[in-house]
Parts: C-alpha cells; structure tokens; sequence
C-alpha cells in the first residue's frame, strides 16, 4: 500500500481568498444527466462499540455504541430544486471539520467558502426508488469530505452514493452532538500489525451502512422519503486502504456482487484468497503490477471479470479531490506542494472516475451495461489511461 500520511494528504488544500471583487472557488459542472442532492447523517449500530480500533489505545471508560457518519449523494429534479429554496453543500460541513484541514493549511475561515455541487437536503427524485446502491470508503487517515466533488459526479450519473466516515482512522469525524474523534497516533506507528483489526472493521462499517438502507427510520430522514432503496445488491468502492476495504468487502459479503479499488495494496485474507467475482484495479501512474507485488498477486487471484487501468499523470492523491481543488484555486495553492497531486487536469480526473465507475457497476451491478462499453468507455478516455491487458 502506498502510505501517505495526512499532513502530506491535506497540506494540499490551500485556502482561498475571499472579499469584496474576489469570487469563490467553484468546482467543475457535473457530468451526468442530473443535479445532485446531499445530506449527512448520523447512524448508531448497537451492536458494536465505539472506540479506537487499535489495540494500542484503550476504549473509553464507560463506551458507546458505535456511531458512524455518513454522507449520501442522489439524484434530484431540476424541478425539485425550482420549487424549493435549495443552496449549494459546503465542502466543509462545520467550523471543526475546517479547522482540521487548517491545521495543515491555514485559514479555517476561507476554507468554509468552498462549496460542493450538491444541493443541501434537495428532495431524492422519485425515480431513484430502487435505485442501485454504491457505497464508498475513503483512505486511512482521510475523510469522506475529501471526495464530495467525485462522489457528486457519480450520483449526477444515477447512483445513490453512500459514503462513511470510518471512526478512529479518518482524519476527523464530528458528530451530530458534536463530539469530535480524530486518528490515535498508534495506528501509524503500529500501521502492520494493526492493519486487519482496521480492515475488519472497516468491512463492518461498510455492512451496517448497508442494513440501514433497509431501515425505515433510515429512509425517512432521506429527502423526498423514498420508501425503499435497492440493498439487495450493493457495489463498494474505495481508495487506497479503502480499496483494501472494498475487496475484502467483495470477498466477506453474498450482497456485494463486485468491487472497485483506487490504488490500494491488497493484504489480509483477500489476498490469499482472490476473488470469484468482477474487481476493478485503477491505479496511479507509478502504482502497478511492476512495482507493487500485491497488484501482480492479486491479479493472479482475480478468478472473475477483471480489469486493471492505470490513469496517467497521477499519484496516490491524485484519487482524492486535491486535483480539483488545486485547479480552481489557482494561485492561492502553495506550489511546492502541486506534485501531490499529480499534473493530471481535476476536471479530467473527475470525467475518468465517474466514466469508470459508471461503466463498470452498470456492468458488474444493476445490469444495464456491458464489459466491452466498460472496455470502450476506458479506451475513450486514452491516453489518459491505459489497460493491463493491452486492450487497446
């Protein structure tokens, strides 16, 4: 696996200059046929306990149901948002979660001025009852928040996006009570040997997100209060130790047909023992089979639909939002810190995510695609990407 530790991750997001004359950063159009709707929200497994997943930090004294937050993306109705008095989701949700990238960065102030393309608590468009449903686990020591823009131009396309903070190995996550929880040093200190407890529950975060799908109290804090969505096949998605997440995920559970990774090692038990169904491996310019041995493993172990792509002109956080954000913070972005990011365009990475991800679960999840209009898809975005396989 690629380690990248957050201060590298999120010394990238400069702040911009706001005042009078001065315009706020605005993200790049969506790409699919329609707007997007968002809404975080607070679920509880009773089931688990809240606590460090490490076994370096001890639990709080007196522990708490887990608690997991969640950011779901949807489609809505131009109509929708029309009739009703809608504004546009900051990328970041709160003064807290700001000053945690500010740490790294600067001015929490300017930071809470980008916004997301996704409308505040929009209403879920009525066509989405029994939509297919793609859940999205970010990298350790990352956030949800760092993908809203990719996550955003997914859903454009017709997905319902779920994405969890994980607790404990996400940079921050702040509660509905306000409650904040941050990474223990421990995890990276001891990153080996705590990696299959992070990992297990990591899979488990991803099961519950999914049972609540199913849950009418759920559903009934959605906008536009869908009566039911579609959890009976589930694709997961992640980047870097969320990739790892993603297959280990396809591996554990019946309800998850096929998965996607950006550009993370593959260890554990997945591994070892491959995959029977359809993964997709994307990975970052220097990060391929040649040289990382857990891709060239895997490969041999993938028995099902498989695809490897490499998207050019990237580094491992080229897969978070950080190539967007450079771009339409243009000279506000410290320039010392842009081969973070890759040299690759933001609009254009986010054109080949949704692309990717579009095709691929089309294909491998609701049925209504195909493995040659995943292969031409891939093929259109060339020579931004090429193919494992030669396919083009």
């Amino acid at each position: 696996m690629v380690r990248i530790t957050a201060a590298i991750l999120f010394a990238t997001l400069a702040t911009a200059r706001t005042g009078a004359g001065v315009s706020h950063p605005e993200l790049p159009p969506l790409l699919g046929p329609h707007p997007v709707g968002t809404i975080s929200l607070q679920l509880t497994d009773y089931a688990r306990v809240e606590g460090p997943v490490t076994g370096n930090v001890s639990t709080p004294a007196s522990p708490r149901p887990r608690r997991v937050m969640v950011s779901v993306f949807y489609p809505t109705t131009n109509t929708s948002l029309a009739n009703g008095n809608f504004t546009r989701a900051p990328y970041f949700p709160s003064p807290v979660t700001a000053g945690a990238f500010s740490s790294f960065i600067g001015n929490s102030s300017e930071l809470l001025h980008i916004a997301t393309r996704a409308y505040e608590g929009a209403p879920m468009a009525r066509g989405v009852v029994n939509a297919s449903v793609l859940v999205f686990s970010h990298g350790l020591g990352s956030s949800r928040l760092v993908h809203a823009a990719q996550l955003a131009n997914i859903a454009s396309h017709g997905w319902v996006v779920v994405a969890p903070d994980h607790p404990y190995d996400a940079l921050i996550t702040q509660f509905d009570d306000g409650t904040v929880v941050t990474m223990p040093d421990s995890v990276l200190d001891d990153f080996p040997n705590e990696l299959p407890t992070l990992v297990d529950t990591r899979v488990l975060d991803v099961e519950f997100v999914v049972a609540s799908l199913k849950n009418s109290s759920f559903l009934s804090q959605l906008p536009g209060k869908p009566p039911f969505l579609n959890a009976t096949a589930v694709g997961v998605l992640g980047h870097s130790l969320g990739g790892y997440t993603a297959a280990q995920t396809v591996a554990n559970v019946s309800y998850v047909p096929c998965g996607l990774n950006y550009d993370g090692g593959i260890f554990g038990a997945v591994a070892a023992t491959g995959l029977d169904k359809p993964f997709l491996q994307v990975g970052a310019s220097n990060h391929n089979q040649t040289t990382d041995t857990t891709f060239s493993d895997f490969w041999g172990k993938l028995r099902g639909f498989r695809r490897e792509f490499t998207v050019n002109n990237t580094v491992h956080a080229s897969f978070l939002d950080l190539p967007v954000l450079r771009d339409v913070l243009g000279d506000a972005f410290p320039p010392s810190l842009r081969n973070q990011t890759g040299t690759v365009n933001g609009a254009r990475i986010l054109q080949i995510e949704a692309g990717l991800v579009n095709s691929f679960f089309k294909f491998c999840l609701s049925g209504r695609g195909s493995s040659a209009k995943l292969d031409s898809v891939a093929k259109s975005f060339s020579p931004d990407i090429t193919a494992r396989e030669g396919l083009w």
